[in-house]
């Protein structure tokens, strides 16, 4: 195709049509060059894929988690450092509050059952349920869910259902720097929308949130006559809420990849949990023995017992 300057003056054009045809040309050069604005929805989605496909490639890590979980009316913080290692090994040692409490959990082993000790005297080492009551003190979630997949799926399903909805407000911004470490933030304001459903007659809380997709304590939080994960009877109505909070801030790192932090408010407005990754060590290389309960780096075992 021929250049519009040289096809004017071979046709021998008067000067104002001569700028009329440049006019015109460097509008359609500029319309070229200009690229339609990515909406919030396409980069919030590529975020969520980017995450993930860098997940997939860390097998093993270990830090300091910084958690905010609601109960009541109270807004407990615990500091907890960790070691996980795939396809699903978990130790934990709490700094703050119950400082030396101290658990095991490694799917397959134990009868999937946590291995667990208080870290206060009389001090024992002890078997649990994971999904027990013991267990479940002061958590949101069983250590079975515990870790940065975990996190980043339930962000992930949150997300996406608001997308796909398209009820929801959702935008991503600069996050700030977490750990030395720039972010993205994706905030999701969705409001207190949800159904009811009538509980079946074998269910506890565990059941029913698998069947209808939601977590279980965020049904529990928002009913107030479940006092316990078995306290359901048949024909029930239970509250589910469609999201899992009315509110939510995600935090991605811009060079790891990782959701480093997130943010959620219940449907009153209260701040429902906070996790935090304060320190974050990916791939170290972590053994058997850092998810044995003999490991002599560990409290398991008394002292005098050893």
């Amino acid at each position: 195709m021929s250049h519009p300057l040289r096809a004017a003056r071979r046709g021998g054009l008067p000067p104002f049509l001569m700028a009329g045809v440049l006019f015109w040309a460097g509008v359609v050069g500029a319309q070229a060059l200009v690229q339609p604005p990515v909406s919030s929805n396409a980069r919030i989605e590529a975020l969520l894929e980017q995450s993930s496909n860098a997940m997939a490639a860390v097998y093993d890590y270990r830090g300091t988690l910084v958690k905010r979980e609601l109960f009541g009316d109270e807004l407990v913080e615990q500091t907890i450092e960790f070691k996980f290692s795939r396809p699903f090994k978990v130790y934990v040692k709490y700094v703050e509050p119950h400082a030396g409490r101290e658990g095991i959990y490694v799917h397959g082993e134990n009868r999937n059952r946590v291995r667990a000790h208080k870290g206060s005297i009389p001090d024992v080492a002890v078997s649990l349920n994971p999904l027990g009551r013991v267990a479940m003190e002061d958590n949101h979630h069983p250590i079975t869910s515990f870790g940065l997949e975990r996190m980043l799926e339930l962000s992930t399903r949150n997300l996406r259902k608001a997308i796909e909805r398209g009820d929801s407000a959702l935008r991503v911004s600069n996050g700030g720097m977490i750990r030395g470490e720039p972010t993205w933030r994706i905030d999701i304001e969705s409001g207190p929308s949800g159904r009811y459903v009538p509980a079946k007659g074998s269910e506890d809380l565990w059941t029913l949130a698998k069947r209808v997709g939601q977590d279980a304590y965020v049904i529990r939080h928002h009913n107030d006559d479940i006092d316990s994960p078995s306290d359901l009877h048949e024909g029930q109505r239970v509250f589910i809420p469609r999201y899992y909070g009315s509110r939510g801030e995600y935090f991605i790192g811009k060079r790891t990849l990782m959701i480093v932090k997130a943010r959620s408010w219940d449907h009153h407005g209260n701040l429902y949990e906070s996790y935090e990754y304060t320190e974050l060590e990916l791939n170290p290389g972590l053994e058997a023995r850092d998810f044995d309960h003999r490991n002599r780096d560990y409290d398991f075992v008394l002292v005098n017992q050893r």
